[in-house]
């Protein structure tokens, strides 16, 4: 039994070691002297992020201690708004205070019972603390990417995508959501079967030179292919080309594109986004060319039948809604961010990130 539990915390520790790893090879995209400088208002610095994950993790993985309780809220992001994030503490005091919080989280790993959220798994608390440190990562890669105004430049992942469409000419049932309860996130459960009727998607998702013949064919300027809100924010913001148009050479996945411009160019193309069901249905069948760029699917951000929020009730539920769900990851996501099931979310008018669009339609 012994043996069985010092493999689970050997396990655990390691994800919270590699987590720590790809939080470090994204900070270093960017000068330490530059950590409290924003690079949108749409984003964090990148110091404040890293405090951030020092504070939750030492919140969930070493609660009655008070390792990082001199910085009171200022790293959650409920008590500190964005435009007040500058006045950080120095690099050299963010490392600190990340170094001791991950050596005291192992150290309480090997020598007390491990920290748990009844009746989820007892290793959700480190897995969810590591995937978390793994998202912050992501967000500072976007960061860095900004600063040096290379976001739709992100390096392309070495898979290639198939030129035509896969094709599912029957319906059929999928179990959609995530089966791990100790990995999942609360959005991700429970699974449940979903119908999914006969339906395309593309091959890959599509690439700038595709893009441009929207572009190039004034699909900024045709009317008739936005939505209302869409058409909207396009006018009151002046939006004729991608964030970025012209960065990227013509094979990459487009990228930086908002839900109105994925949705708009489905339209120029006489398809429509893919449902999430279709595409998680479509990646658990071997949909290639996933994890470039995020992609926007149809589907707004709702909870699954017989959902319950959790490690805390805000954690899902306040966007539930109100943003649309994307799909697969990109050149910025940790590959155990990639999961099938993984849901991310954003406003409709959100677009920078790296995130393009995959075109669907029915059979």
């Amino acid at each position: 039994m012994k043996a069985a539990e010092g493999r689970t915390v050997d396990g655990l520790t390691g994800q919270l070691v590699e987590a720590r790893a790809f939080l470090w090879k994204a900070a270093s995209r960017l000068a330490p002297d530059r950590w409290s400088e924003s690079a949108s208002p749409a984003y964090s610095p990148v110091g404040w992020h890293l405090g951030h994950v020092a504070v939750t993790q030492a919140r969930w993985l070493l609660p009655g201690e008070a390792v990082a309780e001199r910085f009171g809220g200022f790293f959650d992001p409920v008590q500190t708004a964005k435009v007040a994030r500058g006045e950080l503490p120095s690099p050299d005091e963010l490392r600190a205070l990340l170094a001791q919080v991950l050596d005291r989280a192992r150290e309480r790993l090997k020598t007390g019972p491990l920290p748990t959220l009844p009746p989820l798994p007892p290793e959700f608390l480190v897995r969810h603390v590591a995937q978390h440190e793994l998202q912050h990562a992501e967000h500072i890669q976007v960061i860095a990417a900004l600063f040096d105004r290379r976001l739709h430049r992100g390096a392309v992942v070495a898979e290639v995508c198939q030129p035509d469409p896969f094709e599912f000419r029957a319906g059929f049932d999928v179990v959609l959501g995530g089966d791990d309860a100790a990995e999942a996130y609360d959005n991700e459960r429970p699974p449940h079967s979903v119908h999914v009727p006969p339906f395309w998607i593309d091959g890959g998702p599509a690439t700038v030179s595709e893009f441009a013949e929207f572009v190039d064919a004034g699909g900024y300027r045709d009317k008739s292919l936005w939505t209302d809100e869409g058409w909207r924010w396009r006018e009151e913001r002046a939006v004729t080309e991608p964030l970025g148009w012209g960065d990227a050479p013509a094979h990459h996945p487009v990228s930086c594109l908002s839900w109105f411009e994925a949705d708009a160019y489905a339209r120029f193309r006489e398809a429509r986004l893919p449902t999430e069901v279709e595409w998680e249905a479509a990646r658990r069948a071997g949909l290639p060319g996933c994890g470039q760029v995020w992609e926007w699917t149809s589907s707004w951000f709702e909870p699954y039948p017989g959902f319950r929020p959790y490690p805390y009730d805000g954690y899902s539920t306040p966007w539930f809604g109100t943003h649309k769900v994307l799909r697969g990851g990109s050149w910025a996501t940790h590959a155990r961010l990639k999961r099938p099931s993984f849901r991310n979310w954003y406003e409709l008018g959100f677009r920078e990130i790296p995130a393009g669009v995959r075109c669907a339609g029915g059979l």
